[in-house]
């Protein structure tokens, strides 16, 4: 079953976000509050560096989306993506709703997120992105970081 993320710029400031996994879809917004591209992009590259567990937030007005990613193993993971409806709450992640729950590959989650910023990146270019995005430029760094990643180690994430 393989993971889809699909991340669109909708007016400024604000983003679209459709994660599917076999049959199950969810849709996610995210605002200029946070870093939400980068974050996701920046996460793929802690995953696939091997660290043990990763969380980050898409800003809403008012609630958020909390991305929760554990390493299983050496190549597999384990993804949650609840919802808060408090922003900024820091509320533990057993008060959230689970919206979305998978295990999968480290591999497939960086490409997947590397395949969404890729589409963004062609559909906006960088300084669009920042007209767009306001608050936050498109995460050049962390992408070319992520691109190496993929390059260099392939499937023994």
């Amino acid at each position: 079953m393989p993971l889809t993320i699909e991340y669109s710029l909708r007016g400024a400031g604000w983003a679209d976000c459709k994660v599917c996994f076999g049959d199950r879809s969810i849709e996610l917004t995210a605002s200029y509050l946070s870093d939400a591209l980068g974050n996701l992009v920046l996460a793929a590259c802690m995953a696939y560096s091997g660290f043990h567990s990763v969380s980050f937030g898409f800003d809403e007005e008012p609630g958020e989306y909390r991305w929760v990613i554990d390493r299983i193993d050496g190549t597999e993971m384990s993804l949650r993506i609840l919802e808060f409806d408090e922003l900024w709450s820091n509320a533990p992640n057993e008060a959230g709703r689970e919206l979305l729950s998978c295990e999968l590959g480290v591999q497939e989650f960086a490409s997947a997120v590397h395949q969404a910023a890729t589409t963004v990146l062609g559909k906006h270019g960088t300084d669009e992105y920042l007209v767009q995005w306001v608050e936050h430029e498109f995460p050049s760094h962390q992408m070319a970081l992520l691109t190496l990643m993929l390059e260099r180690y392939g499937n023994d994430a």
